[in-house]
């Protein structure tokens, strides 16, 4: 008898477990659609530490979470969802959200890294690639800012007080000319490594296609003549 009594126990606290998290995981959904995003990621969370160890709610909790604009734990989040997901197109959504975060944070060397990452999952996705196109440029100019910064830092006021005009104008037009070569040097780099990747990415995915159409045209070709040759 006590046996039974305590099963029926058990079974009672389990269902009201699930109900918990069922419970927690439509008060989330109903606050994020809402634009209520910190107390839709509280309640994800608290969803996610009652819910059966198959669910997997970490998009969910990541995209609230920078909705929320807290982009380092939303960084986290991504991160641990992209190394936990086996299908690559799966992998691929997460990894451009990671991009996303980076972005935010001007993180723009991990931005590029993420959307590279995802372009190798999947090579077409036309978002990915503008995405990381806006990455490199944003990081040319996070650069060229540091550099300019940099070169006005290295400057002597005593000794510019001293030079004569012409001077002068011979210096700045030294150090414009410096200027531009690192520019170029800083923005060529990255650029010409993204392009390269994509380049290669392009190339296998029209050579996949062009084997897929071929083995396709084959089939239909035996089909029409009966012939295996």
């Amino acid at each position: 008898m006590k046996s039974i009594i305590f099963v029926l126990f058990t079974v009672i606290a389990l269902q009201g477990f699930a109900q918990q998290w069922v419970d927690s995981l439509k008060v989330a959904r109903s606050a994020y659609k809402n634009k209520e995003y910190d107390k839709a990621n509280r309640y994800y969370r608290s969803a996610q530490n009652l819910a059966p160890k198959d669910i997997d709610l970490s998009e969910e909790i990541a995209q609230s979470t920078y909705r929320s604009r807290d982009f380092d734990n939303a960084e986290k989040v991504y991160q641990q969802a992209a190394s936990e997901k086996k299908d690559k197109f799966e992998k691929a959504k997460i990894q451009h959200n990671l991009g996303n975060t980076r972005m935010k944070k001007k993180d723009y060397s991990g931005a590029i890294e993420a959307y590279k990452d995802a372009l190798r999952n999947k090579p077409n996705d036309q978002e990915t690639q503008y995405n990381l196109s806006e990455a490199i440029r944003q990081k040319k100019q996070q650069e060229d800012k540091k550099n300019n910064q940099q070169n006005q830092n290295g400057k002597n006021p005593s000794q510019n007080q001293n030079n004569s005009g012409s001077n002068n104008s011979n210096n700045s037009s030294g150090g414009s000319s410096s200027s531009k070569n690192d520019k170029k040097s800083n923005g060529n780099l990255p650029n010409k490594q993204a392009d390269k990747l994509l380049d290669n990415l392009t190339r296998q995915e029209a050579n996949t296609r062009r084997r897929i159409s071929s083995e396709s045209k084959n089939e239909e070709n035996k089909s029409k003549s009966g012939k295996n040759w």
